[in-house]
């Protein structure tokens, strides 16, 4: 099977399902869920990608057999705080957070002391990974139903919604803040010791935007290239060799580092593309690091 057959068939599937879109809601504090379609895509980026790296190859074709579904939006303050009432979890405090020309581990930062205003409206931060697989696990109890993190391979596929350039809206990084919050003009201005270049737009938000305050990509799936970085179940490997191709995570005993992807509000224009990949033990918090939820659609 060659790579535009691959693409053309995606294309059709991704451009039916953009009209006919459907949403779930398992319950009041359950987060809003995207069905994303069966279909295949190519994993990674061409060598022709401009600012790749090495680790989002080799590109490979990767099909879902079975429809599945994603949150729309990362996951909120306020559905991670009523995660916190009815269970008790103690997230715990110690957050790298950014401060004037670098990011720092502050003891006294939290998710709800990230170091920049938020309210129940904002994606959470400062959560580490077995937060994450905490949060994920209590909706599962809560639901009866198989809410997870996400994998690598479903995340990437989610987030281009049937589409092949760096970001689900082409391969113009500047053109970027009509679809989602980064780097931009806007955060250059109110963090002016950020040394890596801004996009040349403005969004309008120096730090988190309120969860969905941009339009989605093609398959209902929001803030994919900014906002805050998403937690995965994967652990990271540095290439695709030897990768499942049918979507499930990566995961290996002693894992010492989990992936998280999508960009964030002080990530430049490179860590927003759709290939691209971060690692982090799974015991840190980051003031840009949040929980995008998956489930299994029976």
């Amino acid at each position: 099977m060659t790579w535009p057959i691959v693409l053309a068939g995606l294309l059709a599937v991704s451009a039916s399902f953009a009209q006919t879109s459907a949403t779930l809601r398992d319950c009041a504090e359950c987060p809003e869920m995207a069905t994303v379609p069966a279909g295949s895509f190519v994993m990674g980026s061409p060598d022709s990608e401009a600012e790749r790296d090495a680790d989002e190859s080799p590109a490979r074709a990767v099909t879902f057999a079975r429809p599945f579904a994603l949150s729309r939006f990362e996951i909120t303050r306020g559905q991670y705080a009523a995660f916190v009432r009815a269970t008790g979890h103690v997230t715990g405090t110690g957050c790298s957070v950014w401060s004037d020309t670098k990011w720092e581990v502050r003891a006294d930062a939290s998710w709800q002391a990230p170091g920049f205003a938020q309210d129940d409206t904002h994606p959470v931060v400062c959560v580490s990974w077995h937060d994450a697989t905490a949060y994920a696990a209590w909706l599962a109890a809560r639901t009866g139903k198989p809410y997870r993190l996400p994998s690598e391979a479903e995340w990437e596929y989610a987030a281009r919604g049937g589409t092949r350039t760096a970001y689900f809206s082409g391969n113009d990084p500047h053109a970027i803040c009509a679809h989602d919050n980064g780097h931009d003009l806007t955060s250059k201005r109110v963090h002016t010791g950020m040394p890596w270049p801004p996009v040349n737009c403005d969004d309008g938000f120096a730090e988190t935007a309120p969860a969905g305050s941009f339009p989605g990509n093609p398959f209902g799936v929001h803030d994919v290239h900014g906002n805050v970085w998403e937690w995965l179940a994967d652990c990271y490997a540095d290439s695709y060799a030897g990768a499942p191709t049918d979507g499930r995570a990566v995961d290996a005993p002693g894992c010492m580092q989990r992936v998280y992807r999508g960009g964030g509000w002080s990530v430049e224009r490179r860590g927003r593309r759709a290939a691209n990949r971060g690692r982090y033990d799974p015991a840190q918090r980051y003031g840009q690091l949040g929980i995008r939820v998956a489930l299994d659609l029976r």
